[in-house]
């Protein structure tokens, strides 16, 4: 399948994740970047979002490049503390077990995490992995970020952690981790930041930051959904 943004391939699910690892490989000498989608509907859904964004893709570049990731962290605690938000409650405490890691899962149904039978792997021509949401044009619906966001904070985090997207569907994007927090303090400021650009893995997944701190310490993979 191919589109104005990205061409895709198709795969059985069995085969997506080794597919997506060896193109992986090859993308320092092709430029072709790779990130699994899920099945057909996911890659409709990712080419119907980008056409309500008018920006150019080097324009949401450009804009990302001079952001403030800072500020804007800073902005959306204000926010929060304008509807009587909780720093404590939040947070809350640290977990006694272990917490289990996440894991590439856009290869899997969302309700019975069975492998699919076919999913889609696309193909991008970016420079880096950050680059990906501004030529998807990802984002900016309900209080998933604009791609502006998106490209600035994976930008941070691929500096900071040597985070890359490695799939990308109509709701949910995941990051592979080189070097993921190996301290509780740094899991926890990275959390915080997490919270702040996906509050859903919070609200409607873990609970607190605490116990997504917990799953982040020595993670592979990173998980970030939208509602």
């Amino acid at each position: 399948m191919n589109t104005d943004l990205f061409t895709t391939t198709k795969t059985t699910g069995e085969a997506a994740i080794e597919t997506l690892m060896q193109q992986r490989a090859t993308y320092p000498q092709t430029g072709d970047y790779p990130f699994l989608i899920g099945d057909g509907d996911d890659v409709e859904r990712l080419q119907e979002a980008a056409e309500y964004n008018e920006q150019s893709v080097g324009e949401i570049l450009d804009e990302a490049a001079r952001f403030d990731v800072e500020a804007w962290l800073q902005e959306r605690r204000a926010e929060a503390e304008e509807y009587e938000f909780s720093e404590d409650d939040t947070l809350g405490d640290w977990p006694g077990e272990i917490a289990e890691k996440g894991a590439i899962s856009l290869h899997r149904d969302i309700l019975t995490s069975e492998v699919r039978p076919e999913v889609y792997i696309g193909l991008a021509k970016i420079a880096q992995p950050w680059h990906l949401p501004a030529v998807l044009k990802y984002g900016d619906w309900n209080d998933c970020p604009d791609p502006v966001v998106h490209c600035a904070m994976h930008q941070y985090w691929q500096k900071e952690f040597g985070a890359e997207i490695v799939s990308v569907s109509g709701d949910v994007i995941e990051c592979i981790v080189k070097n993921p927090p190996r301290d509780k303090e740094t899991a926890i400021k990275l959390a915080w930041q997490q919270y702040w650009y996906c509050t859903d893995i919070v609200d409607q997944g873990c609970e607190t930051i605490a116990n997504l701190a917990a799953t982040l310490l020595n993670a592979e993979v990173w998980y970030f959904w939208w509602d």
